[in-house]
C-alpha cells in the first residue's frame, strides 16, 4: 500500500468508477432478460451488447490499472533514468567512427584550443593538416600534443605490443609524429605549439577542441582493423571532467619537447 495520500484517493476515486461502471453494466444485461423485452428484441438487444460493452471496458481498465500502467510507468523510469545519465555525463554522440561522432571540419575551422592525446594519430594529422596549420597561425589559439617519449622504453615496447609493430618500428612513428606536429609551426617556434613527451602508455586516443572531448578507445586484437568505440562529450559533464583531469595530470609529468 502507497504512503502517498493523493495516490490513495486517486486509486480510491478509480475503484469506485470502476465498480460502478461494471455495476451498471450487470443491470443492463440483466434488465435485456426480463420479459417484458421479449416483446422489444431491438431495445433488448442495444442493452444487451451495451452492458457487455461497459463490463468489458471495465475489465479492461482494470488490467491496465492492474499491469499495464505500472509497465509504462517503469519503462518510462528507466528511459528518464537513462537521459539523466547522458545529460550528466554531458555524452554528446557515441559510435564506432572517430571521423562521424563531430565535424571535425567546422570545429577546426574555429578552434582557438586544440590538445591531442595519442600514440601519434598519423591518419588523423594528415587528413586535417591544412586546418591544423591554420590554428597553428591564428595569434589567440594553441596546439598542445602529448606523445608517448620514444627514448623510454618501457613506453616504446608496450605500444609495440600494442600495435604489434617492431619497437624500432614504433620509435620511428613517434619521431615522424613529433616531426610532423613541430612542422605546423613553420621556420620558427612561435610558442603556439607545445609537444610534451611522457612515459605514459595510452589506453585511448582522445582530442579536446574548445570545450569538447574526442575519444576513441582501444581494441586488444593481433591487428588493428575493425572499428573502436568512439565517443564526444562536451564542457560541464563528469566525462569532459575526467578527461580533462586526466590530460592535466600526464602534462604534469611529462617533459616538454617543443618549444
Amino acid at each position: 500500500m502507497t504512503s502517498n495520500p493523493y495516490r490513495r484517493v486517486t486509486s480510491l476515486k478509480y475503484w469506485l468508477i470502476a465498480a460502478s461502471g461494471l455495476g451498471v453494466g450487470l443491470i443492463f444485461l440483466y434488465v435485456s432478460g426480463i420479459s417484458w423485452f421479449d416483446q422489444h428484441k431491438g431495445a433488448a438487444a442495444f442493452l444487451n451488447q451495451l452492458g457487455g460493452l461497459i463490463g468489458a471496458s471495465v475489465a479492461l481498465a482494470v488490467l491496465w490499472e492492474l499491469v499495464g500502467r505500472r509497465s509504462f510507468f517503469q519503462e518510462m523510469l528507466e528511459v528518464l533514468h537513462v537521459k539523466n545519465d547522458v545529460d550528466s555525463a554531458g555524452l554528446a554522440a557515441i559510435g564506432t567512427d572517430y571521423s562521424r561522432v563531430i565535424d571535425w571540419e567546422h570545429r577546426l575551422d574555429s578552434a582557438k584550443r586544440l590538445d591531442i592525446f595519442a600514440a601519434w594519430a598519423t591518419t588523423w594529422r594528415n587528413t586535417h593538416q591544412t586546418r591544423l596549420t591554420r590554428i597553428a597561425n591564428r595569434p589567440d589559439a594553441k596546439i598542445r600534443v602529448c606523445l608517448p617519449d620514444p627514448a623510454d622504453q618501457d613506453c616504446v615496447r608496450s605500444l609495440a605490443t600494442r600495435f604489434n609493430m617492431t619497437e624500432d618500428r614504433v620509435r620511428s612513428k613517434l619521431n615522424e609524429a613529433i616531426d610532423g606536429y613541430k612542422s605546423l609551426d613553420g621556420p620558427t617556434a612561435s610558442g603556439r605549439i607545445e609537444i610534451y613527451l611522457s612515459p605514459v602508455f595510452r589506453a585511448f586516443t582522445a582530442y579536446r577542441v574548445d570545450d569538447t572531448f574526442v575519444v576513441s578507445l582501444y581494441h586488444h586484437k593481433d591487428n588493428r582493423s575493425g572499428t573502436v568505440p568512439s565517443f564526444s562529450c562536451h564542457r560541464g559533464g563528469s566525462l569532459y571532467e575526467f578527461f580533462e583531469e586526466d590530460l592535466e595530470g600526464v602534462l604534469n609529468v611529462s617533459t616538454k619537447l617543443y618549444p
